[in-house]
């Protein structure tokens, strides 16, 4: 069951099956229905085998849940065109409230993981990061919106499959990169 989970919280999974979802039928409801699904699966393992769905998933798939639905009864993509947008603006706010609201910097959390480099860096430059990756989500929204609204269904899915793959692959490692440039070179992993 942990396998699957693996499998499916692979993006190159989804990438895979949305793509070919799209590319075979070229119909929107048969795309939103795939997306639901896969989705809906992820929370059910997630809950089955850990216990616990991760906040991200959570509220992407409450958002999927009426937005896709929508989607399928009238047949307008708007609707899940919409939840990546709102999705992204949500995750961009709770970055940015966590940060002066719960004084927690997400980021700082999930991002550590990656050596105890990163434990070394300054509260200011998380800082810095944590709003360049709030803003970079926040304008990914906005980026959505434009492509929805000025190109067409075709184009925007593969914005969604591709361009959004490499907008996050490129806020992330540059964000990573910036972080690593500022840690302590003398913190020495643990072995």
């Amino acid at each position: 069951m942990s396998l699957i989970l693996k499998i499916l919280n692979n993006p190159l999974t989804l990438l895979i099956v949305f793509a070919g979802v799209w590319y075979t039928t070229r119909d929107i409801v048969a795309f939103t229905a795939a997306i639901m699904g896969l989705v809906t699966l992820q929370v059910v393992l997630e809950k089955i085998v850990k216990g616990k769905v991760p906040n991200f998933l959570l509220g992407s798939w409450l958002l999927l849940l009426p937005l896709g639905g929508m989607t399928l009864i009238f047949r307008d993509p708007a609707f899940l065109q919409w939840k990546f947008s709102i999705v992204h603006w949500l995750f961009g706010l709770i970055l940015i409230g966590a940060r002066y609201i719960g004084r927690t910097d997400i980021l700082k959390t999930v991002l550590s993981v990656m050596g105890p480099q990163l434990n070394s860096v300054d509260d200011i430059v998380w800082k810095r990061v944590n709003f360049f990756v709030a803003f970079g989500f926040i304008l990914l929204g906005f980026i959505n919106l434009y492509i929805m609204k000025s190109f067409d269904l075709d184009f925007w899915v593969n914005f969604k499959l591709y361009g959004v793959l490499i907008y996050n692959l490129v806020l992330v490692t540059s964000a990573t990169f910036y972080l690593i440039s500022k840690a302590d070179k003398d913190v020495i992993p643990d072995a």
